[in-house]
């Protein structure tokens, strides 16, 4: 083999390693907007939770004690309902749980309980309504 036919394969060999390094930066930077895109939140302060199906969703509270029970939720690994009213937000969900009203219970009226998806999947029924899932604080961010 002649010193072109080196060449050639050193340049193929490059732009294959160009083209899987591009698209593994790509991959990871749709992966990790879609992350953020359904973790969206305003504040500094939010909390991620985990719903049966193991989707998340950023929740964010006003109130200090709420605050507090999400945090000892995350320490101890506990399942809770969470919930509030469903606004339209710009997420992945297209809603989030209304700050202001952030709830956590123990129980709650069964008519009242849904998944993330289920919420999305009928966010025109659940807007301005009150909605818990059955949650997991996987994430704090203070």
């Amino acid at each position: 083999m002649g010193v072109f036919g080196v060449k050639k394969k050193v340049i193929i060999i490059i732009t294959a390693i160009f083209i899987i390094i591009s698209f593994s930066l790509i991959s990871f930077g749709l992966i990790y907007s879609l992350r953020m895109k359904a973790l969206k939140h305003e504040t500094n302060r939010w909390a991620v939770i985990k719903d049966v199906n193991d989707d998340k969703i950023a929740v964010e509270t006003t109130n200090d004690a709420i605050w507090n029970q999400l945090v000892n939720l995350h320490s101890n690994g506990s399942q809770m309902f969470v919930g509030s009213i469903i606004d339209e937000y710009n997420s992945k969900w297209g809603f989030r749980f209304r700050p202001i009203n952030l709830t956590i219970a123990t129980i709650t009226a069964e008519g009242l309980q849904a998944t993330l998806l289920y919420i999305k999947e009928n966010l025109d029924y659940w807007l301005g309504g009150w909605a818990y899932t059955t949650s997991l604080v996987v994430e704090i961010n203070n």
